[in-house]
């Protein structure tokens, strides 16, 4: 039951950053040099779910955390993964 709990969790947090990243919107000045880095994450994000779903690995609750983690810091950045590298604090 957890189990199951913790693999929605995060398919949907991994979802959620894929389709994230894949909606970023630049405006004004932005840098193309990070559109490799884009694509490498998005395949990556969405290559971790469809193995949640069709390999049934067990997700622990660590993993689930992580997911949320990732979600959270590229929902912070908007998207942007140049932001997810260089921060402008």
């Amino acid at each position: 039951m957890m189990e199951a709990l913790f693999q929605f969790i995060a398919v949907a947090a991994y979802l959620f950053c894929g389709f994230r990243i894949i909606c970023f919107n630049p405006a004004g000045n932005h840098h193309s040099g990070y559109a490799l880095l884009a694509a490498f994450l998005i395949a990556s994000f969405m290559g971790q779910t469809v193995h949640i779903l069709f390999f049934k690995d067990p997700v622990t609750l660590w993993d689930a955390v992580f997911a949320v983690l990732l979600a959270v810091i590229i929902y912070r950045a908007r998207g942007n993964v140049g932001k997810l590298i260089w921060s402008a604090a």
